[in-house]
This record gives structure tokens, C-alpha cells and sequence, in this order.
């Protein structure tokens, strides 16, 4: 309840002055695109001057990152700030962290030119220098990035059309990963004892090697991200119409320190340790059942009996009682791979491995997709690798015969020097 109102010219707003003597600078801007509702700038203050000069400086920040059209266009800079807050409450921390490193990088080049200032010359400039320093699909994410911040300044109508798009993306030559043959990853398993990693902590040797051997065997025969893996508990184990499974329903992630990592609300997350966090999966269709051995169930089954492991406990802890993290992962696994005496492959060609042993087993691709946790096919085909064996079977069932051997005539070689 207003004690009086001096009505102003249009669009420059009003003056409120309230019963209790505080001051309200108020204006109208444009309706809401969403709802047509009319929405209004507004600000208080205990004195006229300071409730204006609060409206002001509201007023100003608006204009400086692009929300309300003003004098000049706001610097690259600026959006870009407003966008990556936007952009940070739909997306996870790890993906904005990603995401908001790219947008900075770009910004060092670019981030004084104005909006409406932006051509296609300064995003070759900004890739050009950028790419001096960055590996080609590094740089074509950092393109990316930039795209889709430009792409909504377009939808918000602050330019005329995203430059990016006069602009070809950084060119990016495909790269094979390199992953074990199919007979290899239990010799990888096999070694693990004989890793030669020096024991931390007071955990027991066989605790620990048999920790290992688990984890590999479920990233070559269940295919579980890093993350997923790390998490296992009890009652993820399952079995459906009498077959062993896991039933994959979280991950552990790094969003960073309780005090500074930012979980948006749609997110269910909670904090176990330092910067980790136990979270959903990566998608909706990383939530899945994966069958496994009725060996590898039992083994799981083994530990968790033998170590008292609660239905929500980690499976998997290092010698503190805390998650298992991937650079100690990686450690053990080089290791066991010198052990092995195995070529270098990463921890992650394993899925690559399961994948292509789908394959090569004739799978149907709904049922690789769902085994994997991937959205599409074509992104489990992007793991597949074929293997020569696999291939000339499949070319030797396809292929006919094109020869005829009774019509293989015998050749003597005579050696003219004898």
C-alpha cells in the first residue's frame, strides 16, 4: 500500500512512497515472452536517493549483460557471465565446470568486443590463437561452447544472426582407441596380484589385489563407467527370472567442496567425501540392469559378507574408508598391465572392449545400446572396434568360394644353382 504515487513519463518509471517512508523506483520493461505477463525493474531503499540509486545500478547491470536493451550492446564478456549462470542451473557441476572453462578461454581473445560488434573474423581470431595451445577437438568443444552462447543471443535477439555460423568448425581427424584383444583382459586380471603396487594403509594384501581384480573384471564384463563402478553397493546387486545382475542407479563424480560446488535443484546429489559426490547416472539410460556371471555375483557377494558391508556401503574403498579415486585406479591398472606384459591401454577401452565383444557376438543392437547405457546406437558403435579374426569370419560367411581348387595345377621349382 502505497502512501502516494508520482506518476512519471512513460517508460521512465515510478516513484513510490510508502507508508512505513521507505522509497520505491519502479518500471515496466517488455512482457513476458513465456507468458505475456508484464514484469517490472524495481528497488527499495530507506531514502529517495538510495532506492534510486540501488534502481540504477540494477538498471545498469541489465544492460551491461544484455538483458535489457540499452545505449550500447553489452560487451562478449558480459553475456557470456549472465549466460554461464543461466547455463549452470540446467546442466551438472561437472558439465558446467567443462563448459565455462571453454567460454573463458574464448573470452581472453574476444571478451571486449560488443555483441553487435561481433563478426565471423573474430571467431577465426579467437580459434586461430586458441589453437596454438589446444589439441583440434579440444578446440572444435571450445567452438562449441561458444556457438551455443551466441545461438541464444540470437534467440534473444541482442544480434541479428550467431557468427558462428559463417564459420567452419575446427577440423577434427578421428582417433582409434586402442583396446586389449578378447583373450587378454583376464591375463590383465590375472596379473593383478603380481602388480608389483606398493600397499598403503592397513588393509589386508588380498583385500586389496582381490578389490582390483573385481573392479577390472566389472569394467570388461558388466562395461560400468568409472564412476559407476566406484559407487556398487549391495543393494544394487540383484537378480531378475533367477539371472545375477547389477542394477546400475548412481555414480560417483567430483562437483567439487560442499562450500563451493553449486548442485542445481533438479539434481539429486549428495556429498560422501572431499570434492566426491554419489549422483544419478549420466543419463536416463545409464540407469539399467547389466547381467552378470553367476562367478562374478558370488565373488561380489564373497567381500561383502567377509568385510561386513553394509546394504549402502561403497563396495570399493581405498585404505581410509573413502572412495576409490581414478588416479589410484589408473596406477594399479598400469601396473598390472606391465605385469601382464600388455600393451598400454587405457582404463576406459575397457567399455570400448565390451562393446566390440558384443559385436562380435552377433548382439542385437537394442540389446548392446541397453547394455552399455547409451541413448543411441550409433554412439555404442563408436565404441565398437572389429577385430581381424571377427572380420574375416564374417567376410569368409558372406563371401563365397571363388575358386575352384581342382583346377590348382602342381609346380615344381627347380633350382638352376644346384
Amino acid at each position: 500500500m502505497t502512501a502516494s504515487n508520482h506518476r512519471r513519463t512513460k517508460g521512465a518509471g515510478t516513484i513510490i512512497h510508502r507508508k512505513d517512508g521507505s522509497w520505491e523506483f519502479r518500471r515496466e520493461i517488455e512482457r513476458d515472452p513465456a507468458t505475456g505477463r508484464r514484469r517490472y525493474i524495481s528497488a527499495k531503499g530507506r531514502t529517495k536517493s538510495d532506492a534510486r540509486e540501488r534502481f540504477d545500478a540494477k538498471i545498469a547491470e541489465m544492460e551491461r549483460t544484455g538483458l535489457l536493451p540499452g545505449a550500447k550492446s553489452p560487451y562478449l564478456k558480459d553475456y557470456a557471465e549472465r549466460w554461464l549462470e543461466e547455463y549452470r542451473l540446467n546442466v551438472k557441476p561437472t558439465t558446467y565446470r567443462t563448459r565455462a572453462g571453454r567460454i573463458h578461454a574464448c573470452m581472453e581473445v574476444i571478451g571486449c568486443v560488443r555483441l553487435t560488434d561481433l563478426t565471423a573474423d573474430h571467431i577465426r581470431k579467437c580459434m586461430r590463437v586458441l589453437s596454438k595451445r589446444l589439441a583440434p577437438s579440444t578446440l572444435k568443444d571450445h567452438y562449441v561452447s561458444l556457438k551455443m552462447m551466441l545461438d541464444q543471443a540470437e534467440l534473444e535477439e541482442l544480434i541479428p544472426v550467431d557468427p558462428c555460423r559463417r564459420v567452419k568448425p575446427p577440423r577434427v581427424e578421428p582417433t582409434e582407441t586402442r583396446i586389449l584383444s578378447p583373450d587378454q583382459p583376464k591375463q590383465l586380471i590375472e596379473a593383478v596380484p603380481n602388480r608389483g603396487a606398493k600397499r598403503r594403509g592397513p588393509a589386508s594384501t588380498v583385500d586389496v589385489d582381490e578389490m582390483w581384480m573385481l573392479l577390472f573384471e566389472l569394467a570388461f564384463a558388466a562395461g560400468m563407467r568409472e564412476g559407476e563402478r566406484y559407487a556398487l553397493m549391495p543393494y544394487e546387486l540383484e537378480q531378475r527370472d533367477g539371472v545375477p545382475g547389477i542394477h546400475v542407479q548412481q555414480q560417483i563424480q567430483q562437483y567439487g567442496n560442499p562450500d563451493e560446488a553449486v548442485i542445481p535443484g533438479w539434481l539429486k546429489a549428495e556429498h560422501l567425501y572431499g570434492i566426491l559426490w554419489l549422483t544419478t547416472p549420466k543419463t536416463h539410460a545409464a540407469h539399467r540392469f547389466v547381467p552378470i556371471t553367476e562367478s562374478l555375483w558370488q565373488r561380489l557377494w564373497a567381500r561383502i559378507k567377509r568385510l561386513g558391508i553394509g546394504p549402502k556401503d561403497l563396495i570399493f574403498t581405498n585404505s581410509r574408508g573413502n572412495p576409490i579415486r581414478s588416479g589410484t585406479e589408473r596406477y594399479n591398472w598400469n601396473k598390472a598391465l606391465k605385469a601382464a606384459g600388455l600393451p598400454e591401454v587405457t582404463i576406459h577401452s575397457a567399455r570400448h572392449w565390451t562393446a566390440s565383444m558384443t559385436a562380435r557376438a552377433n548382439m542385437p543392437d537394442d540389446a548392446r545400446t541397453a547394455i552399455m547405457g547409451h541413448t543411441s546406437i550409433s554412439m555404442t558403435n563408436h565404441y565398437t572396434h572389429r577385430d581381424t579374426a571377427s572380420l574375416a569370419r564374417l567376410l569368409g560367411q558372406a563371401i563365397p568360394d571363388l575358386h575352384d581348387d581342382t583346377d590348382v595345377v602342381d609346380v615344381q621349382v627347380i633350382d638352376e644353382a644346384a
